[in-house]
């Protein structure tokens, strides 16, 4: 049985065999998913769709029509980890050595090793926040997560159904590697101090008094004061180590008090920037697995994969065309879905001709399309309080998409997943030009994944 949680390259594994999907018959693919249904243990969604992944791609020889990405996330992270504590070691060493007469600004000290790294912090705090609320934070032009993305995915196209899946993958890994950093810059810290002495000043074009900067490095210090006094700088301290630079000569006394700022520096650091980023690493590495989960279930094509497991064949017998359903029980219904039957694409009994749709219970039902948009609207939001995670919209495939349809769903947006099934007319296979101008649509709409599939009558 596969891993529970999938990984992400499990994830573009499925969408590109959903891909492949699309050349095959229905009824190819209706007969392969029931063969291994009855093979599937039982299990989740996500254990079903991971079985199945892993019964197809065995099936397949040679695997040659995917492609992987060019750098994968277990050698960009290896590399990553590697480069991390290097730079902050270098960077550290390179600040505290390139410091004039071997006097080390503390502001300037404090500004790039600890209020720097807790900003960067706080903003990746906000970004997981939105990103697990659903929202989409707003990217910069300029950002190194498109370089990396663009290198770790195999296909652009995927980025829309797993984006919050990659964003908290990126997030996961820029805490991580941000504590490497930080661990590498405190290290370089000591080496630094072992080989080559150096001393604490502070100073500033402002007017700055003494009792301020006290005042500062007390609120500072305030979480470990009471347990660890020696990382605190008092008065005394304070007063010895203002600089200027028009001081020429310092005694061996002066340069004795200079020292007294490195524990509560090394404090600083472990508090503001360390210790933000295990707490974010921890909160970012829970959401990324559920994340993930919900991903691979919900990616456009596995609601259909999941719905062949679970309907049994239908297969017609005699010269009468009687049929026998195989199978037994009629398919269990999904509470999550719900059936949007627009501008009348499915006619009456249309319905049991797409075994796509019997996953739907039938008080899940909507027409819409037809009468007071309002109206149908509210209709449609009654039903989404029963925890909707899905919608099925059945539109007449002969018929160009219209800005009424496109209207009616951009309010449901909060919905996760819309899928779009044409329905032919009559006999007819659906187009692919007819095809295109419905996927042309679907990229339109406001929702986190769509999919565009074409019915086969039954």
């Amino acid at each position: 049985m596969p891993a529970k949680t999938p990984s992400l390259s499990d994830l573009y594994h499925l969408a590109a065999q959903l891909e492949q999907d699309r050349d095959l018959s229905v009824h190819a693919v209706r007969e392969r998913d029931h063969r291994l249904a009855r093979d599937c243990p039982d299990g989740d969604d996500v254990q079903r769709l991971g079985f199945w992944l892993a019964a197809v791609s065995a099936s397949r020889e040679g695997d040659t029509g995917r492609e992987g990405p060019r750098l994968s996330e277990g050698s960009l992270a290896a590399l990553g980890r590697v480069l991390a504590p290097l730079c902050g070691f270098a960077a550290m060493a390179a600040f505290l050595l390139g410091s004039g007469r071997g006097l080390v600004n503390v502001f300037v000290f404090v500004l790039l090793f600890v209020f720097l790294q807790a900003l960067l912090s706080l903003v990746a705090a906000v970004v997981m926040l939105r990103t697990v609320r659903g929202g989409a934070p707003v990217m910069l032009p300029v950002n190194p997560a498109r370089w990396l993305a663009a290198r770790a995915v195999p296909d652009g196209r995927y980025l829309r159904e797993a984006q919050s899946v990659l964003r908290l993958l990126l997030l996961r890994y820029g805490q991580e590697l941000g504590a490497l950093f930080t661990l590498g810059a405190v290290a370089g810290f000591f080496v630094v101090l072992f080989l080559s002495p150096f001393t604490f000043v502070w100073g500033s074009t402002y007017q700055l008094s003494d009792g301020f900067v006290q005042s500062l490095t007390g609120l500072l210090a305030a979480p470990w004061a009471t347990w660890l006094p020696q990382a605190t700088v008092d008065g005394q301290v304070i007063a010895a180590t203002r600089f200027h630079p028009a001081a020429t000569g310092l005694s061996p006394a002066d340069l004795a008090a200079m020292g007294g700022w490195w524990p509560f520096l090394i404090m600083c650091m472990l508090c503001y920037a360390l210790l933000p980023r295990l707490l974010l690493w921890l909160c970012s590495r829970f959401f990324y697995m559920r994340q993930l989960r919900a991903a691979f279930v919900g990616i456009p094509g596995s609601e259909l994969v999941l719905a062949r497991m679970r309907t049994p064949l239908v297969s017609t017998q005699g010269a009468s065309g009687s049929g026998r359903r195989d199978g037994g029980a009629a398919p269990p219904a999904d509470r999550g879905l719900l059936l949007l039957n627009w501008a009348g694409a499915l006619g009456p009994g249309d319905r049991s001709h797409f075994p796509e749709f019997a996953s739907v219970p039938p008080d899940r039902e909507v027409n819409a399309g037809l009468g007071s948009q309002p109206e149908e609207l509210a209709q449609v939001q009654k039903l989404l309080q029963y925890s909707i995670q899905g919608i099925y919209v059945a539109v007449k495939s002969w018929e160009p998409p219209m800005a009424d349809l496109a209207d009616f769903l951009a309010g449901l947006g909060d919905l996760p997943r819309c899928t779009l099934f044409l329905v032919p007319l009559g006999d007819r296979p659906v187009s692919a030009g007819k095809l295109e101008d419905w996927q042309g649509f679907a990229r339109g709409l406001p929702f986190a994944a769509v999919a565009v599939h074409p019915l086969g009558r039954q």
